[in-house]
C-alpha cells in the first residue's frame, strides 16, 4: 500500500505550472522584437548604401547633386525609419541602372524604374511603388502656316500611298517615251537614235505632254507618231488626274484622321519615346512609326518642331511636362498598358525584406498619399 501524501507537504508546488505557462507566453510575446531590432543595428552600423537613381521630373529631380521629388522623398521616409545611411549617384539611363543593381555595383535603385517580367528575371523588385503606365501627348500649339506645310510634307513622304502614285507614274511616262522613241528615232532628230539619249527625250516629251505644259520643242513627225501622240494627250488628263488624286487622298485621309485622340490613331504616325523604355518596346510592335530619343527633352523638342506628331511615354512624367506652364503639349486619351514602378534590389537582397515592410507602413499611416498628393495632386 503506497505511503499516504503528508498534509503538511509544501503548497507551492500546485501552482508551479500555471507560473511556467504564463512566463512562456510572455517570452512568445517578446520575442518577435528582436529581428527588427536586429536589423535596424545592422543598417545603422553598415556602410552607406548605394543608392543609384535616373533623374526623371517629377519622380526625380537633381539640382547641383541634391535630389527631391516623389520617388526621393518616399526614399528619404524608408530610410529614416529604418536608419538606414546612403549615398545617392544618378546615372544617365535605366538601362544602366538597372545594370549596375544587377552586378551589385549598386544596392538599390529607384526612380521611375517599371516592373516587368523581364526585369524580374534579372532583380528582386520591392513591393509598388506607384501605378503608372504609358499615355499619349501632342502638340496643343497652332502650328502656323510653315508649321502645317512641314507636317503635311511630313504626311505625305511617309505614306505608301505617295510611292506607289510616283512609281505607277513613272512607269507609264517611260512605257509611253519607249513607244515614241521607236517609232520616230529612224526618221526624227527630236528623238536621237542613241537609245539613252533617245528615251531620255522621250520621256521629256511624254511627261510635259501629259502635264498639258506641251513646250512644243519636240513633236512626232510620222502618222502612226502623231496618233500616238494624241492618244497620250487625251490619255494624260486621266493619268495626270490619277497622279493627284492619289496626293489628294493623303491629305483628305490625314484631314479624316485629324488631331490623335487614342492609341488607335497612331497607326502610321511618327511617334516620339526616350530608347530602351517600355514604351519603346510598345511602339515597336505597334503600326506606329516609332522614333527613339537619348532623353524626354530631346523628344518634347522634337514634338514642339512637327518633326513628330505624338510622344507616348510614361503618365507620370507627361503629365507633369503637361501641367507646366508655357508647354504648348497635351494630353489626349486614357492610360494605356498599365504598369508600376518599384525599388529595384540585387537578387536575395538582405534590405528588401525590411524595406518592404516599412513601405507598407508608410501607406498604412497615411504618409504615402500625403507625398502622392504633394508631387501629383487629386490625380
Amino acid at each position: 500500500m503506497p505511503p499516504l501524501r503528508s498534509q503538511n507537504a509544501p503548497t507551492h508546488r500546485r501552482f508551479r505550472w500555471p507560473w511556467a505557462i504564463i512566463l512562456i507566453l510572455a517570452g512568445l510575446c517578446w520575442l518577435p522584437s528582436f529581428p527588427a531590432a536586429s536589423v535596424t543595428s545592422s543598417f545603422t552600423d553598415a556602410t552607406p548604401l548605394r543608392v543609384v537613381t535616373r533623374p526623371l521630373a517629377p519622380l526625380v529631380i537633381e539640382d547641383n547633386g541634391q535630389y527631391q521629388g516623389f520617388v526621393i522623398d518616399l526614399w528619404q521616409e524608408i530610410s529614416r525609419r529604418l536608419t538606414i545611411p546612403y549615398a545617392i549617384d544618378s546615372v544617365d539611363s535605366v538601362e544602366t541602372l538597372l545594370e549596375m543593381v544587377e552586378s551589385n555595383q549598386a544596392n538599390i535603385g529607384i526612380g521611375a524604374i517599371s516592373i516587368t517580367a523581364e526585369r524580374e528575371q534579372r532583380l528582386d523588385f520591392s513591393q509598388p511603388i506607384l501605378e503608372s503606365g504609358l499615355q499619349i501627348l501632342v502638340s496643343g500649339q497652332n502650328q502656323g502656316l510653315l508649321g502645317q506645310i512641314q507636317q503635311s510634307a511630313l504626311s505625305i513622304i511617309s505614306s505608301p500611298t505617295f510611292y506607289g502614285a510616283i512609281a505607277v507614274f513613272i512607269v507609264i511616262l517611260l512605257l509611253v517615251a519607249h513607244l515614241i522613241w521607236l517609232l520616230e528615232h529612224r526618221h526624227n532628230p527630236d528623238f536621237p537614235r542613241p537609245y539613252a539619249l533617245g528615251i531620255w527625250e522621250a520621256f521629256w516629251w511624254a511627261a510635259v505632254t501629259v502635264t498639258t505644259v506641251g513646250y512644243g520643242d519636240k513633236t512626232p513627225k510620222r502618222p502612226l507618231g502623231k496618233l500616238v501622240a494624241l492618244f497620250w494627250m487625251c490619255a494624260g488628263y486621266f493619268v495626270f488626274g490619277y497622279f493627284i488624286a492619289s496626293m489628294t487622298t493623303i491629305f483628305t485621309v490625314d484631314g479624316l484622321q485629324g488631331a490623335i485622340q487614342s492609341v488607335d490613331d497612331l497607326a502610321g504616325r511618327r511617334v516620339a519615346t526616350v530608347e530602351a523604355s517600355t514604351a519603346a518596346d510598345f511602339l515597336a510592335n505597334s503600326p506606329a512609326i516609332p522614333v527613339e530619343y537619348a532623353d524626354p527633352e530631346q523628344m518634347y523638342q522634337a514634338l514642339q518642331r512637327g518633326e513628330v506628331e505624338a510622344i507616348v511615354y510614361d503618365a507620370p512624367v507627361l503629365q507633369h511636362y503637361a501641367s507646366r506652364e508655357g508647354n504648348p503639349g497635351q494630353l489626349v486619351g486614357g492610360i494605356f498598358e498599365r504598369q508600376f514602378y518599384g525599388f529595384a534590389v540585387p537578387i536575395n537582397s538582405p534590405y528588401l525584406k525590411a524595406i518592404n515592410v516599412a513601405l507598407l507602413r508608410t501607406i498604412e499611416d497615411g504618409t504615402y498619399e500625403r507625398l502622392r498628393e504633394l508631387w501629383f495632386g487629386d490625380a
